[in-house]
């Protein structure tokens, strides 16, 4: 009898398992996937946004000056809360693209054979919708994240505006900060929670633009490899990873003017300087600098200067989104055959319930 029990038990045990493997796929491939690509990544992305914000002669100069000044903690200034938003973001934001293709699907038009131009379509408006809501919650996490990274050149920014109005007190109050406080000090200094949407028009411009073409050009791309794996001859964890770093590169490339000129907005918000519009900060970084002449049409030299710090972000793209798409597509298998495995012959297990 007691061996009966323990049978019915260990089965109860696999049922559960099954339903919450069956209930919950987004949750338990999207979500370990953004935790690992986030941390790898981070150190990239904090000096993208120090090359956008301010002139450093290379990317090297830029670490060599972050490692000088701050310690290799610096590179992972503002982890934390971005550990926790950006992993639950990434996962809300597969789980709405998801179903927003799993409804259109079922309400538009069924895609059973995947032709490229709707599967193309679908990703796209997956993308969008997930663009759109996710950036709503998302805003005053990365806003923070932005204060974190650029604390230092915010102090500095800071000093130099407190002396030229010659309040060196000012100046000496500046101190690092934790995350929470610098959350509190938005909320003081910006008009309470409507201070964390400072930008939030580029950033919702950025995240429904890039997502769109990620999803869509990744969902595109998957079904092209799918046709021809078997010729190519490589791992499937390594098609995976492939086809994530180019989504997530040519989403970047498309989306990247858009998230230089916020950065720069809320930077200039941040730190206390007279506030400027998104045109006013485009025309200034096609404007002539010193020595070049005001002449008719944007020189080339003067139109990459809206992707400045692309390079980083190139590297943190391939390496983020690449390991996102393989960790995804990985546990995905995983989660199938373990399905399969748990799948036959289930008793009645109500009495466990």
């Amino acid at each position: 009898m007691a061996e009966r029990d323990a049978e019915t038990f260990v089965q109860w045990q696999r049922r559960v398992l099954h339903r919450y493997l069956a209930a919950h796929p987004t949750l338990l491939t999207a979500g370990p996937a953004s935790l690992v690509s986030t941390i790898a990544s981070f150190p990239f992305d904090s000096i993208k946004s120090r090359l956008q914000v301010k002139h450093y002669p290379s990317v090297f100069s830029c670490a060599r000056a972050v490692l000088r000044e701050e310690g290799v903690r610096g590179f992972f200034r503002g982890v934390t809360i971005p550990l926790v938003t950006i992993t639950f973001v990434r996962t809300s934001s597969f789980s709405i693209y998801s179903g927003t293709k799993a409804w259109l699907e079922r309400h538009v038009a069924p895609n059973p054979d995947r032709r490229l131009g709707r599967t193309a379509a679908y990703g796209a408006l997956g993308g969008i919708t997930s663009g759109m809501l996710i950036s709503c919650g998302s805003a005053p996490f990365e806003l923070v994240k932005v204060q974190r990274q650029l604390e230092f050149l915010i102090n500095m920014q800071r000093r130099e505006e407190a002396q030229r109005h010659g309040r060196p007190d000012l100046a000496a109050k500046v101190h690092s900060q934790t995350g929470f406080q610098a959350a509190r000090e938005i909320m003081r200094v910006h008009g309470g929670v409507r201070g964390f949407y400072l930008g939030f028009p580029l950033h919702m411009a950025r995240d429904m633009l890039g997502s769109s073409f990620y999803f869509g050009l990744y969902d595109t791309i998957r079904v092209i490899a799918d046709r021809y794996e078997s010729r190519l001859g490589l791992p499937s964890a390594v098609v995976s990873f492939l086809l994530g770093s180019t989504a997530g590169i040519t989403s970047w490339l498309v989306v990247y003017p858009v998230d230089l000129i916020k950065t720069k907005v809320q930077r200039d918000a941040l730190a206390g300087e007279p506030s400027r519009s998104a045109v006013h900060v485009f025309r200034s970084l096609l404007s002539a600098g010193p020595g070049e002449s005001a002449v008719r049409g944007v020189p080339l030299r003067r139109f990459l200067r809206l992707y400045r710090g692309l390079g980083i972000s190139a590297v943190r793209s391939f390496i983020s989104h690449g390991i996102t798409w393989m960790m995804i597509e990985t546990l995905s298998r995983h989660r199938q055959e373990m399905l399969a495995q748990l799948n036959p012959r289930l008793v009645d297990f109500s009495e466990y319930q």
